[in-house]
């Protein structure tokens, strides 16, 4: 049987095409051939060219349970493809499309091949009604992170309190590896190229053989805040919200200029559903499908660990600015990348693994991570939300964690209210900073233990894919403030009428979020998307703290700072960095041009 042939993209011949897997046994249960339907051909990626000549050439073996059958397991058994065993002896790659009920082949080539479908009855959690972690091509690696025990080969780090977790386990998908009803986010690994096959479920798996972390943050609904003063602050053309408003919290802090880790922020409640769940019209209470999982119509999508790293590079003085992901590293205890221009920044993370839709952390995505934190599932319990704890690193080393809370925001100077740490020695902990591998680094995490995500209050700033729109009368992104200080994407400036026209060609619409155009950096209300955390952050005040001589604007949540895009600061950073005090936290944000700088990193989303 033939297939069309397709124009070639670009040299190099990939091709995804989608075969159903009603299989047609035809010798002896033992080899399975396929009939095939194309369902759909990506346009937008690369094309086979050529044509399969018979039906001989791609052969399914289907197994359950380990078991040699002759047909697939039905869509209700329970049994679902583990992409991290099936696999086919010429290396195409193998994904499961859940909906279609379909196995998905990519890079397929014209050689005869045979295809081992591994079926498993795997877990899923009930309250994530079908969300559930999706494990794409067979590359990440399910696994269970440890609280009590450090990695076998990490043999010279040391703690004074001799508090010891971050031993990294191959999980079983067909036991309970994970329970959001119990903070126990998801973790997959993507382990070096050829460590793929060293490991079997229960095995430990070395700490070297890593080179990236990812949590997975299921498609879920949240509850819009009904507080009258956020929803004032929605429609406000004011540039800071109702004075009248404020908190007792918050009179103390203007007072004292100083504000602890509890705060204001408040919770968000959250029901999980895959796509195809049916049930649970929410409207009528104002329950929404969070944005982040709109745009690439996912189920959910997986988020670096820990801000992205540069393999090779011991601190942020080796990083170059260049657009390579074969040096893409997320791992604790290792330097944050900074000094790269967003472009670079988004197009090492776009390449990193195609496979997996990997792409630069947008603003709305990091609202979900933010929101799902502040929830039932993350740092909250019966309502009251702790602060996820600042990483304090002024050499934005990953996975720390602050010793005690600050109680001042950004003072420019290293004071006791706000005491930043500048160890370089990944061995041990810092003076006033515990390291990845001391439990007590969990401070810092979105779950208080070692499944959660880490770096998204303080270590570096995050510049994220959330850009001004560079006029009032135009919906084309600002590539940055000027000729000096831009993102490195093609593009107008936004405080001048000059053009970029020597940078890089802007991605699809949905690998970024776009905001109205402003002079100023505040007007949250009417310039914030829902979801996003920013306009949902209201009201918004101003504080002095003791050693500037300047205002800082905070939100509501945990007095975090807030800056929003303007003309001379059109895109958007996220975290604070280490020096922030309690003006850094995951909800914070803040307004850059769009150039490099030494203290701005990013972060990978994978969406299979």
């Amino acid at each position: 049987m033939e297939l069309k042939r397709f124009k070639e993209k670009n040299p190099k011949k990939v091709g995804i095409i989608l075969f159903t897997i009603s299989c047609i046994l035809l010798i002896s249960g033992v080899i399975l051939y396929r009939t095939f339907a194309i369902f759909q051909v990506n346009e937008t990626q690369n094309m086979i060219e050529g044509n399969i000549q018979d039906e001989g050439d791609i052969r399914f073996m289907v197994y359950i349970d380990d078991v040699l059958q002759k047909d697939v397991p039905s869509k209700d058994s329970g049994y679902s493809l583990d992409t991290s065993t099936s696999y086919c002896e010429n290396g195409d790659l193998i994904s499961w499309n859940e909906e279609r009920w379909s196995v998905e082949l990519k890079n397929i080539s014209t050689t005869k091949t045979k295809c081992y479908l591994k079926f498993k009855q795997i877990y899923k959690e009930e309250i994530l009604n079908g969300a559930i972690p999706d494990l794409g091509n067979g590359r990440l690696i399910p696994v269970k992170i440890s609280d009590t025990e450090k990695p076998s080969d990490v043999t010279e780090y040391t703690n004074a309190e001799n508090n010891y977790g971050g031993k990294v386990t191959k999980a079983d998908i067909t036991e309970a590896w994970y329970s959001y009803q119990n903070k126990q986010w998801a973790n997959a690994i993507i382990l070096k190229d050829d460590k793929v096959d060293n490991y079997q479920p229960g095995d430990e798996i070395l700490e070297s053989d890593i080179e990236s972390y990812f949590v997975w943050i299921p498609r879920y609904k949240y509850k819009l805040q009904d507080d009258e003063a956020i929803l004032n602050s929605y429609n406000s053309t004011n540039d800071i919200g109702n004075q009248n408003s404020i908190t007792e919290a918050y009179e103390a802090m203007k007072q004292t200029n100083s504000i602890g880790n509890k705060a204001t922020s408040k919770f968000f409640e959250i029901r999980f559903e895959s796509r195809s769940f049916k049930n649970n019209n929410l409207s009528s209470e104002k329950f929404i499908i969070h944005p982040a999982f709109v745009s690439f119509n996912s189920d959910g999508f997986w988020v670096g660990k820990f801000e992205t790293g540069y393999l090779g590079a011991k601190n942020k003085e080796e990083m170059p600015n260049e657009i390579n992901s074969s040096k893409v590293i997320i791992k604790p205890n290792v330097a944050s990348w900074c000094n790269i221009l967003p472009a670079n920044a988004f197009y090492t993370s776009y390449e990193y693994q195609r496979d997996l839709e990997s792409h630069m952390m947008k603003n709305s995505e990091w609202g979900a991570v933010a929101y799902l934190t502040n929830s039932q599932y993350g740092r909250c319990e019966n309502n009251i939300c702790e602060e996820v704890r600042i990483n304090n690193t002024v050499l934005n080393i990953t996975g720390f964690s602050k010793k005690t809370e600050p109680t001042c925001g950004f003072t420019n100077t290293l004071v006791s209210c706000n005491e930043y740490d500048e160890t370089s020695d990944l061995t041990q902990d810092g003076t006033s900073a515990y390291s990845y591998y001391n439990t007590n680094s969990v401070l810092s995490s979105t779950t208080k233990n070692y499944s959660g995500i880490y770096d998204l209050s303080g270590g570096a700033q995050e510049i994220v894919m959330g850009v001004m729109q560079y006029s009032n009368s135009s919906s084309i992104p600002s590539s940055g403030a000027n000729a000096n200080f831009n993102s490195g994407f093609k593009g107008p400036y936004s405080s001048d009428s000059g053009t970029n026209d020597k940078g890089l060609e802007w991605p699809s619409s949905k690998y970024y979020d776009l905001y109205d155009y402003d002079t100023f950096i505040l007007k949250y209300g009417i310039r914030g998307h829902l979801g996003d955390a920013s306009k949902e952050m209201g009201p918004f005040f101003t504080v002095k703290y003791a050693n500037l001589n300047y205002m800082r604007y905070v939100s509501s949540y945990n007095g975090d700072n807030a800056n929003f895009v303007s003309a001379g600061a059109p895109w958007l950073r996220r975290g604070g960095n280490a020096s922030d005090g309690t003006d850094a936290g995951i909800f914070n944000f803040m307004a850059g041009n769009g150039f490099l700088t030494s203290v701005d990193t990013f972060r990978i989303i994978l969406t299979p």
